[in-house]
């Protein structure tokens, strides 16, 4: 195997097209990659640490939005002051990813790029509607998340192509994260959901609901939310809307029947609260 630190986003286009008739996969903060290969997962014929591209290390305030490069820590996200006050569920669900090493080393690119349905940043990137950055020979193009991510471990990142940031724009939307795994820490989820809502009185101005673990990608309760915002829904039609959104699986955590009856339980109690 051979190893490649390029120190530029030219030069990591470059190397990345020259290999491209070979294996090669690229190492940002390591925390998922490195323990598939010591599970037996075959060596690539060439790694590409993508760590000295400093310009994927960034967190930019703007007026109407803020951009957050690929390779921001998860540690580093927990702590800015503006993502904790005005993205709550992005701060909340860097709080909970895993324990303090990971989240120094894991980069919320590789979490994305990684696309795992129990993805803990995911559902809140979703709700809050982030484009994402990508920059490959062709040049540079922005693309909604829920359209970056196709299934599980599958994106539409074209050869030679890198996820360079985030954007997300500065609505000043209350929002909440929770998690449900089979231990308090260093789990990864069961279910994870993101709330990204305004409300004027009783009523909802503006709600998105995103949930992980209970379907191919992350999904969005778009059924459950349009009715809730036009008024033609009751609480009694909630379950079923929920449920239409979802299609969670058995697996070593949970049973497809306990993901949804824990989805459609913290969605009507927030709502119901």
């Amino acid at each position: 195997m051979q190893f490649y630190q390029p120190t530029s986003i030219r030069e990591f286009i470059e190397l990345s097209s020259s290999l491209s008739d070979q294996t090669a996969t690229l190492l940002a903060g390591g925390t998922d990659l490195m323990p598939r290969y010591e599970r037996g997962k075959p060596m690539p014929d060439h790694l590409i640490d993508l760590k000295k591209l400093s310009d994927l290390y960034h967190i930019s305030i703007k007026e109407d939005s803020i951009q957050i490069g690929a390779l921001t820590s998860i540690q580093v996200i927990q702590e800015n002051q503006l993502i904790q006050s005005e993205f709550t569920a992005l701060h909340m669900a860097a709080h909970d990813f895993a324990g303090a090493q990971i989240r120094h080393r894991g980069t919320i690119g590789g979490n994305i790029v990684n696309a795992s349905p129990a993805g803990d940043l995911l559902p809140a990137l979703y709700a809050f509607e982030a484009t994402l950055t990508l920059i490959g020979p062709d040049g540079e193009r922005q693309t909604p998340i829920q359209d970056f991510i196709l299934g599980p471990g599958k994106t539409a990142l074209q050869p030679s192509e890198i996820l360079v940031s985030v954007t997300l724009k500065r609505q000043h939307f209350n929002s909440t994260f929770q998690k449900v795994g089979l231990r308090q820490s260093m789990a990864i989820s069961v279910v994870n959901l993101a709330f990204v809502y305004s409300k004027r009185g009783e009523d909802f101005q503006h709600l998105r609901i995103a949930c992980g673990a209970v379907a191919p990608t992350v999904v969005t309760l778009d059924k459950l939310t349009s009715t809730i915002l036009d008024k033609t829904s009751r609480p009694e039609d909630w379950p079923l809307l929920i449920e239409a959104d979802i299609s969670p699986i058995d697996d070593i955590r949970a049973t497809a029947v306990y993901r949804k009856r824990v989805i459609v339980n913290l969605v009507m109690e927030f709502l119901m609260r």
